[in-house]
């Protein structure tokens, strides 16, 4: 999830066995201390966990350890979970703030992170999200009749007002406290 093994990791996966066979054990710190001794971050932080979005090649790995309840491998390949906006990014592209040269509404108020990052993300089934399904619908709508455990599962802060477009900001701070304290099994608070 750090990427620690990405690139070409057959020198670093050498120098580990041979710590391992060194020592005759399998000691975690002394093998994190390799890792990090070849220049590989192991650290995962609140901030490694929300820069996740909707193009990262880590995301579904998030996405893995979260929506456990998901089959990553069904029979057919359309089946697959996909990644949906919870805000749209139709409607996001709508909200514009004034452009000081010109003084007219045209400027983009939210850029292509703030549209695509973790905490405006969600996983649906291919049903869910197909023809008739979520699509564009905003949040307001699409989590009006839905329940505590849908809304548990997706980490949907439950006060309705976030839901609204105007409360795009509100919606993703409450959300990404619901992220952070969902992986924070997994946030390294002290280096091993």
């Amino acid at each position: 999830m750090t990427g620690a093994f990405s690139g070409n990791p057959d020198k670093l996966i050498d120098k580990l066995t041979r710590k391992i066979k060194e020592n005759q054990e399998f000691d975690v710190k002394q093998l994190f201390s390799v890792i990090r001794a070849d220049g590989r971050n192991l650290e995962i932080t609140e901030n490694s966990i929300l820069r996740q979005n909707y193009s990262s090649k880590y995301i579904h790995l998030y996405f893995n350890l979260w929506y456990q309840s998901f089959n990553y491998h069904p029979a057919y390949q359309a089946n697959l979970p996909q990644i949906d906006h919870i805000f749209p990014q139709s409607l996001l592209r709508q909200v514009k703030t004034i452009n000081p040269n010109t003084n007219r509404k045209d400027i983009l108020k939210y850029k292509t992170f703030e549209r695509n990052q973790i905490a405006n993300c969600m996983l649906l089934t291919a049903k869910e999200n197909g023809a008739g399904g979520k699509r564009d619908i905003p949040p307001e709508k699409w989590f009006a009749d839905q329940d505590d455990d849908y809304l548990n599962l997706h980490l949907i802060p439950k006060y309705r007002e976030l839901w609204k477009i105007e409360n795009y900001e509100d919606f993703i701070a409450a959300r990404q406290k619901l992220i952070v304290e969902k992986f924070s099994f997994m946030i390294q608070t002290d280096a091993l």
